[in-house]
């Protein structure tokens, strides 16, 4: 979306523009049906983080030539999931506990997904855009005149009956931000708590824009006296903080820590900067991006001049890791990122990054222990998985299945399977269960080059990242076999036949979510028992 004044890109959220002060124009009543979703799309993180597009590498072509990409099947699938798994669904299942520390061990989901759609189209909400934090537990939206939340009971619960400019969810879910302005330039910002209701003034005459908040979201940064990116005062505040001025010179929040000691952010040239409560000093002095922070942001990764960087405070310079640039930190599919929409980093939900996967421009590295190297993996960048503990991996090269067991300085790449070209692989989080794609076949791999037959007619034949997921809590492969979802434990004979006429499966978290062709109309389901829930109907 672009300012209808000064052409500029607008931020996702904001109802004016942060470069020359226009109102957001609002689109024709004809026209508003069809776009609402994709212009306000609810901000979540992408709890999987293996379900991209899984194109073939390069290296990966040499054992066999392969079928051309099944465009006209890939797209709206691609675009399907990308929404169910933006906006979520209905998560039933309990925390599990594993090695990693993460946000989403908790029982308490909200069917976003249910509740946006219902609003959408059923009428009984108007116009919104919403928000949802790190795992999803709370979901914020807002109409022309007041501010909602909805959590697992789904039934909206009003925060405040006025215009509301701006507002944004904590990573957590614990506290709601939001700002009120009637001349779209400056006004009056607020802290709600989710847990009591409490309503706490941080500051008067905010600009409701580039507003972050700490993962917990008792700390929070903002802006002051707006005149454009380049000429702004940057300022901290919140739950039991005094309100400060950090900079004068046109900044913009990256991520704040919980207690507001801890603060990154960036000035109009992105030269990135900490502020440790009482001074600011310089940590980069040029250009920074793709920012990642860890669940008490005290550590952040970051890519300057194509390569990757690591920094935590009391540092006296940061430390260049890799000579590459950062695209991503690598987390289990238990674990969940938050990303800020604006121009804020990206929470992992762990403690720290050392002992990490990193993905780069080059590959898959290892972040060694003490936080001062990265150590390659593979090249690989499509089609792996990382165990649950983070400790070992297994990947494809040259269409080839390898495994390292431990993770590190002297880690191992051991051949588990080269008989034939293997085009995907799905896996439970132990690695203890390990499943291939070969020639359009499901295969159980029973020891080295050694496997047993799932089904030997997947519905389609490059492309898999939609037709087979694996199911944590059920310990059960999922897969699309001639338009039929069915389930399996090592073997042919465990087959089971869930549901007819299903093109696309995935994993969210531990359980799996499908989506049904009923008379040319989509309906989605989760499953993690017996029974599938029906989640969703177009």
């Amino acid at each position: 979306m672009f300012c209808n004044q000064c052409g500029k890109p607008l931020p996702e959220g904001a109802m004016f523009c942060p470069e020359c002060g226009a109102a957001r124009e609002k689109e024709p009543e004809a026209v508003k049906e069809n776009t609402e979703i994709r212009e306000e799309p609810v901000q979540a993180p992408a709890p999987i983080q293996n379900t991209v597009f899984n194109p073939i590498p390069a290296e990966n072509k040499e054992k066999q030539k392969k079928k051309g990409f099944p465009f006209k099947i890939l797209v709206p699938v691609a675009v399907v999931f990308a929404v169910l798994v933006a906006i979520l669904v209905i998560f039933l299942t309990g925390g599990r506990n594993t090695n990693m520390d993460t946000y989403a061990d908790r029982k308490d989901y909200i069917d976003s997904y249910w509740s946006f759609e219902k609003g959408m189209y059923e009428g009984e909400l108007p116009f919104f855009r919403g928000l949802t934090n790190g795992e999803s537990s709370i979901f914020v939206y807002a109409d022309d005149t007041s501010l909602y939340y909805m959590k697992s009971d789904l039934e909206p619960k009003l925060i405040v009956e006025e215009y509301v400019a701006t507002y944004v969810v904590s990573y957590t879910g614990e506290y709601i931000a939001y700002v009120l302005a009637d001349n779209m330039m400056e006004g009056d910002l607020y802290l709600y708590c989710v847990k009591d209701g409490k309503i706490t003034q941080v500051d008067t005459d905010v600009f409701p824009g580039y507003i972050c908040l700490s993962p917990e979201g008792k700390a929070i940064a903002y802006l002051k006296n707006y005149e454009s990116y380049t000429e702004n005062d940057l300022y901290i505040g919140g739950i039991g903080i005094k309100n400060q001025k950090v900079d004068d010179d046109g900044s913009m929040p990256v991520a704040i820590s919980n207690n507001g000691k801890v603060f990154y952010y960036i000035d109009d040239s992105s030269k990135l900067y900490i502020y440790n409560g009482k001074d600011s000093e310089k940590v980069s002095s040029s250009g920074c991006s793709n920012f990642w922070v860890n669940k008490d942001v005290s550590e952040i990764l970051y890519t300057k001049d194509g390569k990757t960087y690591y920094h935590v405070p009391k540092m006296e310079d940061p430390v260049k890791i890799a000579d590459e640039e950062l695209y991503s930190v690598v987390l289990p599919e238990n674990v969940i990122s938050f990303q800020d929409i604006r121009v804020g980093a990206t929470i992992a939900g762990v403690k720290s990054f050392k002992g990490g996967v990193l993905e780069q421009s080059g590959g898959l590295y290892w972040f060694n222990d003490k936080g001062t190297d990265t150590v390659k993996i593979c090249s690989t960048l499509y089609n792996y998985k990382l165990s649950g503990d983070g400790k070992s991996i297994l990947f494809i090269k040259s269409g080839d299945l390898y495994r390292i067991k431990k993770i590190g300085d002297n880690m191992e790449a051991e051949l588990l399977y080269d008989e034939k070209y293997v085009d995907y692989i799905v896996a439970s989080d132990d690695l203890s269960k390990i499943y291939i794609v070969v020639e359009e076949e499901l295969l159980y791999l029973k020891g080295k080059n050694k496997t047993e037959r799932i089904t030997n007619d997947l519905s389609q034949d490059d492309y898999y990242s939609y037709v087979v997921a694996y199911n944590e809590d059920m310990k059960k492969i999922f897969f699309i076999e001639n338009d039929t979802l069915c389930y399996a434990g090592t073997n042919a004979k465990s087959k089971v036949k869930v549901m007819e006429d299903v093109y696309a499966v995935t994993r969210i978290l531990n359980m799996v979510v499908f989506i049904k062709d009923d008379d040319n109309k989509d309906v989605g389901y989760y499953m993690n028992g017996k029974e599938p829930v029906c989640i969703y109907e177009e």
